[in-house]
C-alpha cells in the first residue's frame, strides 16, 4: 500500500474517513451475506429448488470472492488502494442490483458470483489498510472491524423480513445496492491513504512466509473455524424451522440472535485483545465452544435453542479476528498477503461446508448434518497449540 509517500498514518487527517468507509462497507457486506440464509425457504417456494441446490448459494457467493480477495491482497503493496477499493465496491453494486432483478435461480447464482468478485477486491485491501493505519492495535481494530460486520450481519435477516412484509424480497437487494453506492461516493471523494508499510511479496517469499508457524496455523485454523460459521449462517433458519419447531419467523430470528451475540462478544474482545495473548485467547474460546454447540443442537429444544445460540455466537465471534491478528503479528509487513490467503481459504470453507451439510441433510436431517461443523471446530485449538509449541513466543 505504498502509493502515497511517507506520512505517519497517525497524523493522517483522512484516517477517520477511511475508517468510516471501511466500517460501512464491511457492515453492508455482512448484511448482504446474512440475507441469504433466511432467503432460502423463500427461493425454495418461489423457484421450487431442493436443499441440495440451495447449498450452491454458498459456493456461488465464494467463487468470485476467493479469487479476487487473494489477487488483491497478494499485490496490495503495488497497486493504488483507493482506485481498486472503489472499483470493487462498484462491481459489488452491479452484482447486488442484478440479484434484485434475477428472474430464475441460475441467474441469481451467477450474479452472486459477480457480487463476490467485487467484494473480494475490496475485502482484500480493507483489513490490511486498517492494520497499517492502526499498527499499534491490530487485535483491537480487527475486532472492531468484525464488530461492524456483525452489526450489519445481525440486520440482514430483519431487512429481508421487512422487505417480504412490504411485498417482495427483492426490495432488500435494491436497498443494499443503494447503500453500497453511498459508500462508493464517499471513497470517490477521499484522498489516497497515507501509509507506506506494505511489502511486495514474490512466490518464493510467500512460500517462506506461510511456513512461519503462526501464519500457517492461522490459515489452517481459519479453514476449520469458518466451516462452523458457514454452517450457522446458511442453515440456522432451516434448523430452527424443521428441528427446533420455531416456525418461519422465529427461525429467522434464530440467525439474528446468533449474529447479534457477535456484537457484545466482539466489543469484549476489543477490550481484552491487547491484554491477553492472541493464541491462548483462541484456545480458551474453543474449549468452551464445543460443549455449547453439542448442547444447543443435540440436546436443547424449542425456545431453549435461542439461549444456546446466543452463547455460541458470543464465543464464536472472537475467533476469526483474533486468529488473523495472531498470524499478522508474526509478519506485519506482509499483512496484505496474510489477509488475502487467510480470507480466501476461509471463504472456501465457509462455502463448501454448507454444501456438504445440504447433501447430508437431504439424506438424513439438518440435525445430523450439524456433526460436520462440530468436527471441524474441535480442530482449531490443537492447530494453534502446535504453532505455539513450534514458536513459544507467539
Amino acid at each position: 500500500m505504498a502509493e502515497t509517500g511517507q506520512t505517519d498514518p497517525r497524523t493522517d487527517t483522512s484516517r477517520p474517513l477511511w475508517t468510516l468507509a471501511i466500517v460501512l462497507f464491511v457492515a453492508l457486506e455482512g448484511l448482504g451475506l446474512q440475507m441469504r440464509g433466511p432467503l432460502l425457504p423463500i427461493l425454495e417456494a418461489e423457484w421450487g429448488i431442493g436443499k441440495g441446490l440451495q447449498g450452491l448459494v454458498g459456493p456461488a457467493g465464494t467463487l468470485g470472492f476467493a479469487v479476487t480477495v487473494l489477487a488483491a491482497g497478494a499485490v496490495a503493496g503495488r497497486i493504488d488502494t483507493r482506485r481498486y477499493f472503489l472499483g470493487g465496491i462498484v462491481v459489488t453494486v452491479l452484482g447486488v442490483l442484478g440479484m434484485a432483478l434475477a428472474p430464475v435461480f441460475v441467474a441469481y447464482l451467477g450474479l452472486l458470483v459477480v457480487r463476490g468478485l467485487g467484494t473480494g477486491v475490496s475485502r482484500g485491501l480493507d483489513r490490511p489498510l486498517l492494520g497499517h493505519l492502526y499498527s499499534n492495535a491490530r487485535g483491537r481494530v480487527f475486532n472492531l472491524y468484525d464488530m461492524a460486520w456483525a452489526i450489519g450481519a445481525a440486520s440482514g435477516p430483519a431487512v429481508l423480513s421487512l422487505a417480504v412484509a412490504l411485498g417482495n424480497w427483492r426490495y432488500a437487494y435494491v436497498t443494499l445496492a443503494v447503500a453500497f453506492g453511498v459508500v462508493a461516493a464517499l471513497v470517490w471523494r477521499l484522498d489516497p491513504p497515507n501509509v507506506d508499510a506494505e511489502e511486495a511479496l514474490d512466490v518464493a517469499g510467500a512460500l517462506e512466509l506461510f511456513r512461519t508457524p503462526a501464519v500457517g496455523a492461522t490459515v489452517v485454523a481459519l479453514v476449520f473455524h469458518t466451516g462452523l460459521e458457514g454452517a450457522m449462517f446458511l442453515w440456522l433458519p432451516t434448523f430452527g424451522g424443521e428441528i427446533a419447531d420455531l416456525g418461519a419467523t422465529r427461525a429467522n430470528l434464530l440467525l439474528s440472535a446468533f449474529i447479534v451475540a457477535y456484537i457484545p462478544g466482539r466489543f469484549v474482545y476489543t477490550l481484552i485483545a491487547e491484554r491477553v495473548p492472541y493464541g491462548p485467547l483462541v484456545i480458551a474460546l474453543e474449549i468452551l465452544i464445543a460443549p455449547v454447540f453439542v448442547w444447543t443442537f443435540f440436546l436443547a429444544d424449542g425456545t431453549a435453542v435461542f439461549a444456546g445460540v446466543v452463547v455460541l455466537g458470543a464465543l464464536v465471534s472472537g475467533i476469526f479476528p483474533t486468529l488473523l491478528a495472531f498470524g499478522t503479528q508474526a509478519a506485519p509487513e506482509y499483512s496484505g498477503p496474510i489477509n488475502a490467503v487467510s480470507t480466501s481459504v476461509a471463504s472456501v470453507s465457509l462455502a463448501l461446508v454448507p454444501v456438504a451439510m445440504g447433501a447430508l441433510a437431504a439424506l438424513t436431517s439438518i440435525r445430523t448434518a450439524m456433526w460436520i461443523p462440530l468436527a471441524m471446530t474441535v480442530l482449531v485449538a490443537p492447530t494453534v497449540l502446535i504453532a505455539r509449541r513450534a514458536d513459544p513466543n507467539i
